[in-house]
């Protein structure tokens, strides 16, 4: 299996008072066989990235 991310943007609560912007052009290619780690602070995206492969989240702008 082949994980590319293409420009990704989120936003939580688009349009919404408190809308927030989860990722900002996002690019990067995962192939078969590979292993990444993932790291970063705490709300910086980590998991709504995740939840963009697993398609529980769909991407703002990109593919």
């Amino acid at each position: 299996m082949f994980i590319c991310l293409e420009n990704v943007n989120f936003t939580y609560n688009l349009h919404m008072p408190f809308e927030t912007k989860a990722l900002k052009d996002i690019s990067l290619n995962i192939n078969e066989g590979e292993f990444i780690g993932l790291i970063g602070h705490t709300g910086c995206g980590k998991t709504t990235l995740i939840q963009h492969f697993n398609g529980l989240l769909e991407p703002t702008s990109g593919k």
